[in-house]
């Protein structure tokens, strides 16, 4: 147990010397205690082991909650870099955007950044600038908690930089049987309110998209990989529909008819995208995919107001789910 409590002074004396590091400005005693969820007296006792260790403070005004603390000018940093309002503004959206990501490296990553930028901040840039997480708002949709998933995003984060290779265990399905094999992770890729990986896998001898919540185990080895010197992960992405891009390309053709057509009108779905314009206020969206799985699911979402014209693989995928999903809701 002390140990533990250790180890947790530790971590926390660590982040009291950045964040004064940067702080222009320095802290009051309420906001330290509410920066580091920490008592009084806990604050005191780590500024004072600051104190012991060699760091100077200066003080400035008077009162208990009004004085600040901050280093002395030479134990000071300055951000090299200084942000508009529209790059400040698009950072804070983005942090509220990686609100699904909350607790994983990801994100926390983005608030130790701005935690940094606004040490630098005096009263009037706060004043100025403490709504902007407020008033630049985003709503991912439906998503996962990765916070449970934190150690594993962190690893396979680590071995792509690194180019180092992994050994997990794997279910691509709920009914599947997990399977442990080695993976070369050339990337990281965020959609739909899920995170994946696209790499090698040495079982499948090729490239796969594995989703982050469905490794069970995993460990980082020494072995490294050489990611190929052709592979471009955007362009990678722009094959398929959604995050699977496997088996052949299809060129695809589906009729849109009545409210479907204006909201097919109103995107862009696919980037090799081409719209027909029909009789009636109908369009036929063509396009060159690769996997025709996440298309068959996204024609159904706009039944019955889409009919699939080629190819014949997918107005079958298409006509089966529709078939077991009548047959699902027939069912007593």
């Amino acid at each position: 147990m002390a140990r533990k409590r250790r180890g947790r002074q530790l971590e926390r004396v660590l982040r009291l010397i950045r964040a004064f590091t940067y702080a222009q400005n320095g802290y009051t005693l309420p906001e330290l205690m509410s920066e580091f969820a920490a008592s009084r007296r806990t604050v005191y006792r780590d500024l004072e082991t600051l104190e012991r260790a060699g760091f100077r403070f200066e003080r400035e005004g008077s009162g208990e909650g009004r004085r600040r603390w901050r280093f002395t000018a030479g134990q000071r940093k300055q951000l090299g870099m200084t942000f508009t309002e529209d790059e400040l503004a698009s950072l804070y959206f983005c942090i509220n955007f990686l609100s699904p990501l909350r607790g994983t490296p990801l994100r926390e990553g983005l608030e130790r950044a701005l935690s940094k930028i606004e040490s630098t901040f005096n009263a009037r840039d706060r004043e100025r600038f403490e709504d902007l997480i407020f008033t630049h708002l985003a709503r991912p949709g439906p998503h996962k908690d990765y916070a449970r998933h934190g150690r594993t995003l962190a690893a396979v984060s680590r071995a792509c930089l690194e180019r180092r290779k992994l050994v997990l265990t794997y279910r691509a399905t709920a009914d599947d049987t997990p399977k442990t094999y080695r993976f070369h992770p050339y990337c990281l890729a965020y959609a739909g309110g899920d995170l994946y990986s696209i790499g090698f896998s040495e079982l499948r001898r090729g490239i796969r998209t594995l989703r982050i919540d469905r490794i069970q185990d995993l460990s980082v080895t020494p072995e490294p990989f050489e990611r190929p010197k052709d592979f471009d992960a955007e362009e990678y992405l722009v094959r398929g529909f959604g995050m699977y891009a496997e088996g052949p390309v299809e060129s695809v053709r589906i009729e849109f008819r009545d409210k479907a057509a204006q909201t097919i009108r109103d995107k862009e779905w696919h980037p090799t995208q081409r719209l027909e314009e029909r009789s009636n206020g109908r369009v036929i969206l063509k396009m060159q995919v690769q996997g025709l799985w996440e298309v068959a699911r996204w024609v159904l979402s706009h039944a019955p107001n889409a009919r699939v014209l080629e190819p014949p693989a997918l107005r079958r995928l298409v006509s089966d789910l529709a078939h077991d999903m009548a047959q699902s809701h027939q069912k007593s």
